[in-house]
């Protein structure tokens, strides 16, 4: 399906398939680079300003950025992403543990 398209463009092309892991810049394809936060316990370290949090589902944004401190009504496992363009998704598992008895 693209080559009869392409015989037919009088624009310019390049070969090859580019995913959601690149993006345009400076008229440039370019890789985008690995999201920068660090789980470290309940915390988030080096959230990007801008950031958006995923927490199960939940949207949170994070305008500041800096370090998030994280607390959960429940214990167990979250299924935590960061997203902030151009970065890739950060995905993290962070357990709660029980309270202390």
């Amino acid at each position: 399906m693209i080559a009869p398209f392409l015989a037919r463009w009088e624009g310019g092309h390049a070969p090859g398939a580019l995913d959601d892991s690149w993006w345009f810049y400076g008229g440039q394809a370019r890789q985008r680079p690995a999201c920068p936060v660090v789980a470290e316990g309940l915390v988030l370290r080096g959230v990007r300003p801008g950031s958006t949090i995923i927490i199960e589902g939940q949207q949170y944004e994070c305008a500041e950025g800096g370090d998030v401190e994280l607390s959960f009504q429940f214990s167990g496992t979250y299924e935590i992403t960061v997203t902030r363009w151009p970065y890739l998704d950060g995905s993290y598992t962070i357990e709660n543990p029980p309270p202390a008895e």
